[in-house]
């Protein structure tokens, strides 16, 4: 079971204008998924530093909504949670539009292949397509994982600058653990002069390697994929087991497939159709103009990799 920890460990401070019952249903939320769906109020409590009363008012309060489960004495999260992640996936469009492609890459390479996004210092999968010969991994869509142990990290941090590295070095000494992080298995942290020189050459290069940074074993190489206005839209990586293939071999033999691979969906993406309009657009406040029609969902986030 992961470690758990309480909200004073892992969140940062609310600002003024937050709403705390909200902020703290989420939090119960992401406890119980860190405990594998299913905790006792009193463990809730202890995990999340509220008061009882408090745990009991916000789980009954998701029972209502069909989030969680009262089971006897234990919380249980509940399917219909899945259509909060779902419709980000949905509204995102990256999966259903190279999803396929994906999947073409690790049927051509008889590896596994992964799509992921960058979520502050970390990456997030948005789809996976596992074969026969990849070991079973442990790491779901959604999964949060540090960038210094990914091989798509060094190349969404090349774009950082001084704001983004001082925030990525202010949470490792906030949590040296990576309790922030629990679908990452337990390791001595990175060194930081590592991760900056592997930064550096995935700026250089435009791809990046992962040699059994986050699970031993375990080998990886990433390539971004932009979107139609240069920004990275995600990241395409194949992961492999050592015994098929060292980080070295990973990129001499198989990096020229996944370059291809992510040109094709560069191409995709730029022939992608416009996201489907809203029959009744709302209407927009004196001085503010209104958005142009676009394939993508917004401006600011569908291709925003970080």
């Amino acid at each position: 079971m992961p470690p758990t920890h309480t909200l004073q460990q892992t969140e940062t401070p609310a600002p003024a204008e937050a709403v705390a019952p909200l902020m703290r249903g989420i939090a119960v939320l992401r406890r119980l998924t860190d405990a594998g769906g299913t905790m006792s109020p009193s463990a809730i409590e202890r995990a999340t530093g509220l008061a009882r009363s408090t745990v009991d008012r916000i789980t009954a309060t998701l029972a209502r909504m069909d989030y969680v489960r009262l089971d006897g004495r234990d919380v249980t999260l509940a399917p219909r949670l899945m259509e909060l992640g779902n419709a980000y996936l949905a509204a995102l469009r990256l999966p259903s539009l190279l999803g396929e492609s994906a999947d073409a890459l690790a049927d051509e390479l008889d590896e596994s292949v992964s799509l992921a996004v960058g979520d502050g210092d970390g990456i997030r999968f948005i789809h996976q397509a596992t074969r026969r010969r990849a070991m079973s991994l442990s790491f779901r869509i959604g999964d949060l994982l540090p960038l210094e142990r990914t091989a798509p990290g060094p190349l969404l941090a090349a774009a950082w600058g001084a704001e983004e590295w001082a925030t990525w070095r202010a949470r490792r000494a906030a949590d040296p653990e990576g309790l922030a992080f629990p679908a990452a298995p337990p390791r001595q942290p990175t060194d930081e002069r590592d991760f900056t020189a592997r930064v550096e050459q995935a700026r250089r290069d435009g791809w990046a390697v992962d040699d059994q940074l986050i699970e031993p074993g375990l080998v990886a190489l990433a390539v971004p994929v932009r979107s139609p206005g240069g920004e990275v839209a995600c990241l395409v990586s194949v992961v492999s087991h050592t015994s098929r293939h060292t980080a070295a071999s990973l990129r001499d033999t198989l990096l020229p497939r996944v370059l291809a691979a992510a040109a094709a969906m560069e191409d995709a993406l730029r022939q992608a159709p416009p996201a489907d309009v809203p029959p009744s657009p709302p209407r927009w406040p004196p001085g503010r103009g209104r958005p142009s029609r676009s394939w993508a969902v917004s401006s600011s986030s569908p291709w925003h990799a970080a």
